[in-house]
């Protein structure tokens, strides 16, 4: 009764309380968030979360902690967008219904109170990611921790897949899976162990710790590291005969609705609840934090603020950079920039007229920006067309300024390339916006040339595609050049038996070292990764591998497995004739009208399986 008491006055002194008048511990934004974001577009916002918070927390205290988890696993699963609200699909299990949030999460109905209220206020001017910032603040406060100002501007996504809360940390993680998965976060270790510091509000399901006291291991049932009259507790709490998804038990049993370094000294005597929570003992510097923490409130408090504030701005979008396809629409430009997918046409054939080989160059880059965020790495190097794309947009900006993004121009261009090249024509669903963070080491997302087929399965997966899907964008293959490098190792260096790849056909390898000389593998050599149809888009890639003439690994090993060989197979044997007859027809005619694409894919379908697969994999893509 005394906490609650304690509380109840915290509760009426914040919320008199101008937290802008606060001495409040502040750290800088990452750039393009701002503290005070709403206060000319929806002064309340702030206000108004705090108000639903307040009245929530107030009627249940372990409200405060569902709050703080909720922004929490927000931000780690693809940054701080909101996603973490979306509901599921009949087609897509969303992150809330995700093991590690259902049925634990908490709090949802606070945000939907809070965003209710403003949708009424200020329509369609606060994000659900910055409420959840406010809220997670705002909860903090009411379990007695300092207040901080919070820096907004974050923009909602719209996707949300269940598989992706691999990247939330689970509690029986040690010491280097913690450090690593915060690492990936760009947290550090002190972060990781000040953040770990919010388990001191809240309550968990027993199933998060159960193996700890009845099954820890082989030789042991009880994790020897677990203070034996806590584990004794425990179990009173948590039978091993009942332990049912709705039995749970307070993080910190000592104080459980209070923000102090309660749970620090815990962990100290070997009362931490989680594997996760003990393994901060297990090294001296974690150790010594830990220590640090438990005897200095100040210190801790103000360790907090920083660090839950920096965890804010992890991935956030920004500006116009909110994505996700479910706002995507046929004809998105009609009124606002009419010309804009003509303009982009035109500049494409200007540019293919030249040099055909940018039609590869254009869908390649299309298919490198949804599969990753950054633009120009070293993988990226290779990439040819952006001067394409910047004359669109030089020519979109001074006809519609701020009107078409850089996304949906690359969208619209890819799908020019391909019917250019021979493809059937399709209608792109636009209204992508464009984002402003670019990280290098996102390229790693890219499947390499020398993947195998396990790898390349993995990496289309990570992205919501099938192996059908893979073997079929593989097709692109069938235009374009590619640099020597990207394939030298198995002319020349393929393992330490054999210098040549032996899946190579012979004839095929001795035409490749004439063009790459392995004297002179420069980084300006380049050979087309179709020899027999370079710049049309058919089925003789296909054919190609099935002659054990695909150019990169990645290529010849959709043979190595029957169900992608029966693919290619597939894809091998659909007539190119009209393959040829559709480019002709694609190039003389560059502003097709809406009909002639319907009576084209008419004309098409019964001959042309492979390429509206692609097509409709290529609309999907992004």
């Amino acid at each position: 009764m005394a906490l609650r008491g304690v509380l109840q006055l915290l509760f009426a002194v914040l919320l008199c309380v101008n937290v802008d008048s606060l001495q409040a511990v502040q750290v800088g934004g990452n750039g393009t968030l701002q503290v005070g974001y709403y206060w000319r577009t929806c002064p309340q916002a702030e206000r108004i979360v705090k108000e639903e918070v307040a009245k929530a927390v107030f009627s249940n205290y372990g409200l405060a902690a569902g709050l703080v988890r909720l922004h929490f696993h927000d931000c780690f699963v693809k940054g701080c967008d909101g996603s973490v609200l979306i509901d599921s699909t009949s087609n897509n299990v969303a992150e809330k219904d995700a093991p590690p949030n259902n049925p634990s999460l908490r709090g949802f109905e606070v945000i939907d109170n809070a965003k209710a209220r403003l949708e009424s206020l200020c329509s369609g001017v606060v994000s659900c990611a910055d409420i959840l910032a406010f809220a997670a603040r705002d909860s903090v406060q009411f379990s007695g921790g300092f207040p901080y100002k919070v820096p907004a501007g974050r923009k909602d996504g719209l996707i949300s897949h269940a598989n992706e809360t691999i990247s939330l940390p689970p509690p029986t993680s040690n010491l280097s899976q913690l450090t690593q998965m915060f690492a990936n976060k760009g947290l550090n270790q002190g972060e990781m162990i000040t953040l770990s510091g919010a388990h001191t509000i809240g309550r968990s399901h027993c199933s998060s710790f159960s193996k700890r006291l009845y099954n820890f291991s082989s030789t042991v049932s009880q994790d020897p590291s677990l203070d034996p009259i806590y584990a004794s507790k425990l179990k009173l709490q948590c039978p091993n005969s009942n332990i049912s998804a709705n039995s749970t038990v307070s993080m910190d049993p000592r104080t459980p609705i209070l923000m102090d370094t309660s749970y620090y000294s815990g962990i100290l005597a070997h009362r931490g609840l989680f594997t996760s929570d003990q393994t901060l003992l297990s090294n001296s510097s974690t150790a010594a934090l830990v220590q640090q923490n438990a005897r200095n409130w100040w210190l801790f408090q103000r360790k907090f603020v920083a660090a839950i504030i920096k965890m804010g701005q992890i991935d956030v979008l920004t500006g116009i950079q909110v994505v996700g396809n479910g706002t995507l629409q046929v004809g998105y430009y009609r009124t606002t920039c009419p010309q804009a997918e003509s303009i982009v046409k035109e500049e494409v054939a200007k540019a293919l007229a030249t040099n055909y080989g940018l039609a590869a160059g254009l869908v390649r880059m299309h298919f490198h920006d949804c599969f990753c965020q950054e633009r120009r790495p070293s993988k990226q190097s290779k990439l040819a067309g952006f001067e394409v794309i910047d004359s669109a947009k030089a020519r979109l900006e001074s006809l519609c300024s701020r009107v078409v993004s850089c996304a949906d121009i690359l969208a619209f261009a890819a799908r020019d390339s391909v019917q250019f090249s021979g493809g059937l024509p399709y209608q792109v669903p636009a209204g992508r916006k464009d984002g402003r963070i670019s990280q290098a080491n996102e390229t790693i997302s890219l499947p390499p040339p020398t993947s195998n087929l396990s790898q390349l399965t993995q990496m289309f997966a990570n992205k919501g595609l099938n192996q059908g899907e893979m073997v079929t964008l593989s097709g692109a293959h069938t235009i374009g050049r590619s640099h020597c490098s990207s394939f030298s190792k198995r002319l020349y260096n393929f393992n330490t038996t054999m210098s040549q790849d032996p899946s190579l056909d012979p004839a095929y390898a001795a035409q490749l070292k004439q063009q790459c000389p392995n004297s002179s593998v420069s980084a300006n050599l380049t050979v087309p990764m179709d020899p027999r149809t370079p710049n049309l888009l058919d089925t003789s890639y296909y054919s190609g591998i099935l002659a054990n003439r695909g150019l990169f690994t990645s290529d010849q090993t959709l043979l190595s497995n029957s169900s992608t060989a029966a693919l290619v197979q597939q894809n091998a044997h659909v007539s190119s004739a009209l393959v040829s007859e559709l480019g002709i027809m694609a190039i003389r005619s560059k502003h097709g009208t809406a009909d002639e694409d319907h009576s084209l894919e008419a004309l098409w379908a019964a001959h042309s399986r492979v390429v509206r697969q692609l097509d409709e994999i290529a609309m999907d893509l992004c």
